[in-house]
């Protein structure tokens, strides 16, 4: 049964307190025994809507792709793609020699960092759809001085390299629409050498739990409840992990695992929550685009607002990621 059709305010809310977690949205069955990450983003200090970058060059205020990659290393990378990279250091072990190969490198920072820890003898390759992620990468290896890593540019789902190239490969798919995992992964798979480990990074479902709860409220005090069938679709397109694990079987890794951990997110209010470079750049477009137009996605930020303050008086509004990895060996 679908919970968003019963009176779901109740049944949606993970019921996660510190230490503890859900392991989906209906908590029958759930596994409350996994640990609980906590992070507090940093914030802009100013609404997105008049966040300007100048860049030193022409003076010009920043916008499109340019803005995004400096939104992504100011505030994503530290917290979001930092709490991936965690994980696969404390999962995976470095080969001690080889090539390596970052699909989804962002601005950069893992590669580098993975290029310092691997040292003479290792080569890392860092690949990214963004020319301007890419150009803050660059960037970074030069103020660092490292020489063995390299950023190229180019599509996820069908990397420029041979079969069997890499001994260590890693991708990014914790922002990736889910539809387009399974390529990717089976990309990651072609590249890796025999016995090499792969690596997927992906948020699976149950991610944003809390959000979608208010949401669905939301549509109740509207009067929108024909627009709830959008809504699950938006819970439910994300991939469980053991349908990630199965891609990953589908993609001939073996010893197939997935490791997961909730990372929380706190914001001290609804207006932060907006605000947030994490909620205003990367997903809140996705979420209100299920709604005819843009008065009612106006009424319905609204609303959101008032549910977030209302709820929470002088406690933060939370939202969770169930964070996981996808580990195989080609």
């Amino acid at each position: 049964m679908l919970l968003l059709q019963g009176k779901p305010r109740e049944l949606l809310w993970t019921g996660c307190r510190r230490g503890r977690e859900a392991e989906s949205i209906d908590l029958r069955g759930a596994d409350f025994n996994k640990k609980v990450h906590w992070r507090w983003l940093l914030q802009p200090a100013r609404s997105i809507g008049y966040y300007h970058i100048v860049m030193q060059s022409d003076n010009r205020t920043m916008r499109d792709d340019k803005e995004i990659a400096f939104l992504f290393d100011l505030y994503i990378a530290p917290t979001w793609r930092e709490a991936f990279d965690q994980m696969v250091d404390d999962e995976v072990e470095l080969p001690k020699e080889g090539r390596f190969l970052d699909a989804g490198c962002g601005t950069g920072g893992y590669a580098i960092d993975t290029a310092i820890r691997g040292g003479a003898k290792t080569e890392v390759v860092g690949v990214d759809p963004s020319q301007e992620k890419l150009i803050l990468a660059r960037g970074k290896a030069v103020v660092k001085k490292v020489e063995n890593v390299e950023f190229r540019e180019g599509p996820l789902q069908s990397l420029e390299f041979n079969d069997g190239e890499f001994d260590l490969v890693i991708g990014d798919a914790s922002m990736l629409p889910p539809s387009e995992i399974g390529p990717f992964l089976a990309e990651l798979a072609r590249v890796a050498n025999h016995g090499a480990t792969v690596v997927l990074k992906l948020t699976t479902r149950g991610s944003f739990d809390e959000f979608f709860s208010i949401y669905w409220e939301s549509l109740y005090n509207l009067g929108l409840l024909d627009y709830t069938p959008q809504l699950e679709g938006l819970i439910t397109e994300r991939l469980a992990v053991s349908d990630a694990e199965q891609l990953a079987l589908d993609a001939r890794l073996k010893n197939v695992r997935g490791v997961t951990i909730k990372e929380r997110f706190d914001f001290k209010d609804g207006n932060e929550f907006f605000e947030s470079p994490l909620i205003e750049a990367f997903f809140l477009d996705e979420w209100l685009a299920i709604l005819p137009d843009e008065e009612t996605r106006r009424q319905v930020r609204q609303q959101l607002m008032t549910i977030i303050d209302e709820e929470h008086h002088a406690m933060d509004f939370d939202v969770s990621i169930k964070a996981t990895l996808i580990i195989g060996q080609k």
